[in-house]
């Protein structure tokens, strides 16, 4: 009788600390301080379960997807965040945004020259059938990540303004062109200006 009565007490509070941890999707200075918290972490490491929970990100989604199923794309992810680092400078709660403040390497050429290269010696049909030659991808990405330790930092910070959105679990950011090219080095607006 006691064993029973302890593992239904045990299973209350178990029940009632999980429905306390849903608040994280709160819209308070708290949550969102977490929230970007959390995400840069996750961009820094490349965790693809994170960025998934707390970033709405079309470019990052695509190379999440391709992380998911070729290493080398998660160690491309991972040496573009490396260096990256951020300072929350405002909160809006009405207006449901955050401003940040993001630093890092200088990334405009090596993306800029590694995509002018690649579209000279490839159609964008050859290109997309080599997105599954390992060979290749160990090739081309592993001399892209070595680039991308070479490069200079930036010299200033970029201020970004990203939305927030509450998820029925947790807060997300929302990264739109301008927020994804910060926080990359401005590695996404020279593959754009490439391919445009």
């Amino acid at each position: 009788m006691k064993k029973t009565v302890s593992v239904i007490l045990c299973t209350i509070i178990l029940v009632l600390s999980l429905s306390g941890c849903s608040g994280s999707a709160e819209l308070t200075q708290e949550n969102v301080t977490k929230t970007v918290d959390k995400t840069f972490s996750a961009l820094k490491n490349f965790d693809s379960d994170d960025l998934d929970k707390y970033v709405d990100s079309s470019t990052l989604s695509i190379i999440i997807g391709y992380a998911n199923k070729h290493e080398q794309f998660s160690q491309l992810g991972k040496a573009i965040f490396a260096n990256l680092s951020y300072e929350i400078k405002d909160i809006d709660l009405e207006a449901k945004t955050v401003t940040v403040a993001v630093k890092n390497k200088d990334l405009f050429t090596v993306a800029s020259d590694f995509a002018s290269q690649l579209k000279d010696d490839y159609s964008t049909f050859q290109l997309l059938n080599k997105l599954n030659d390992e060979k290749f991808l160990d090739m081309k990405l592993n001399a892209l990540c070595k680039q991308i330790e070479e490069a200079p930092m930036s010299d200033k910070e970029t201020e970004i303004t990203l939305n927030i959105e509450q998820s029925n679990k947790n807060l997300v950011l929302v990264f739109d062109n301008t927020a994804e090219d910060g926080v990359s080095g401005n590695a996404l607006n020279a593959i754009k200006n490439i391919y445009s």
